[in-house]
């Protein structure tokens, strides 16, 4: 049985190639985010651009793109007590987890 290697990430060079690999690994992320709305209950948007800028969006809910990801540029660049909360790094990304005790 063959097994699958480590994949080299680097750009795809071929320009057909890399439009095939990029809608497959699109569809593949999609579907990703797909599930772990439905496994985990969980709020999801995902939002990816083609490198011709063309904007394909996930989200799990009735709620917008918009509204999912200005929940998070509203939460404080500080860590709430009640809340385990990565300030948001210097790409704009924010890691927030509730914490239980």
């Amino acid at each position: 049985k063959r097994k699958r290697g480590r994949v080299e990430l680097r750009r795809i060079e071929d320009r057909t190639s890399r439009q095939v690999r990029f809608s497959k690994r699109r569809s593949g992320l999609f579907k990703k985010a797909f599930e772990l709305s439905v496994l985990c209950d969980a709020e999801v948007a995902l939002v990816v651009f083609s490198p011709a800028g063309r904007l394909y969006e996930f989200v799990s809910s009735d709620t917008s793109v918009e509204q999912i990801f200005g929940r998070c540029k509203d939460i404080p660049d500080m860590v709430i007590d009640d809340l385990n909360i990565a300030a948001r790094d210097s790409r704009g990304y924010c890691n927030i987890q509730r914490g239980y005790m």
